[in-house]
């Protein structure tokens, strides 16, 4: 038996749909339809051994970056609650883990809302999650890139990382002291809280936290012990919280290319019934380089209901 492409089979786009989208974009903003379009506009980033670059690939266009934990008042209200509920139903799943912070990264992994967002350091990756919603298969989407400064990347063992993590396990009613002292805010009670829970995966920490830090996204590197954030070149936004707990810390501007360069990697969306265009033939392209759900999610369970997929006969 041959593989086949699967195709998404989605109605025709009215052409005041597509006129909408024009209206939409600036007039310096084209819509990338190919592989072969994308890796030239990769090609175009300039390097700077000061900064790494990220990326994240979004169905629409007009998403923000913001973690999961943050898309629903309930999920931030309750942080604490989902984070020891995952942990009480599933013991025997943390109980290696040796940090919060990896804690939260297995929680994403089960797609439990966290403060964590996903990039990557392969921007073909992010092309793939930017085709392969299939409710978004008629809008445009994005590969959003970020420049980040390598003096800002940290690492799974940071004490910054550890900081921010811990927010977590703290209840909705947590904000941060309104000083910028740094004596007097580590002796505010609820730092004196979440310094206590630090310090159950680090006896060692020195009962001192530089407030700012709080108040700031991190970009992590995990430790590359899953298949998954291997296959998927992963990474993620660690968010900390703007004075108080429901509010996010936000994305450093500068680090978002499009605000330095002005431009956006759009991804055309699917259309024609004849011709494949757009994020079905990117995807297309993708499988051809070994990208596709089933290695970026390899996962048993991931990889049978691709390979159904593709053999099943369409009705």
């Amino acid at each position: 038996m041959q593989l086949k492409h699967l195709k998404v089979d989605l109605p025709l786009v009215s052409e005041e749909k597509k006129q909408e989208r024009r209206r939409l974009l600036k007039p310096d903003e084209e819509l990338i339809g190919s592989l072969s379009t994308f890796m030239k506009k990769i090609e175009e980033l300039q390097e700077d051994p000061d900064f790494v670059y990220f990326f994240r690939g979004h169905g629409y266009w007009q998403w923000g970056c913001e973690p999961a934990l943050y898309r629903d008042a309930g999920y931030i209200k309750n942080e604490d609650i989902l984070f020891k509920e995952m942990i009480l139903r599933c013991p025997t799943d943390f109980n290696q883990s040796g940090s919060t912070f990896e804690m939260l990264v297995k929680m994403q992994h089960y797609s439990l809302p966290t403060r964590l967002l996903d990039i990557t350091t392969n921007a073909l990756v992010a092309l793939f999650f930017a085709c392969s919603g299939k409710k978004e298969a008629r809008d445009i989407g994005e590969v959003v890139v970020f420049r980040v400064p390598r003096s800002f990347i940290r690492y799974y063992d940071s004490d910054r990382v550890s900081a921010v993590a811990n927010i977590a396990r703290r209840p909705s009613d947590f904000v941060l002291p309104e000083t910028e002292e740094r004596d007097k805010f580590n002796r505010d009670s609820q730092i004196h809280d979440l310094i206590h829970d630090i310090r159950r995966e680090k006896p060692y920490f020195e009962p001192y936290i530089v407030p700012n830090h709080l108040g700031m996204v991190h970009c992590v590197k995990p430790k590359l012990d899953n298949p998954r954030i291997i296959r998927q070149d992963g990474a993620f936004f660690l968010f900390g919280i703007n004075e108080r707990k429901q509010q996010p810390a936000a994305i450093e501007p500068g680090w978002y290319l499009r605000n330095i360069s002005k431009k956006r990697l759009l991804i055309a969306p699917t259309e024609g019934k004849t011709e494949i265009k757009g994020k079905e033939r990117i995807l297309s392209q993708l499988a051809k380089l070994g990208i596709s759900h089933s290695t970026l999610f390899p996962e048993v369970d991931s990889v049978a209901k691709h390979i159904s997929e593709l053999y099943g006969v369409k009705s």
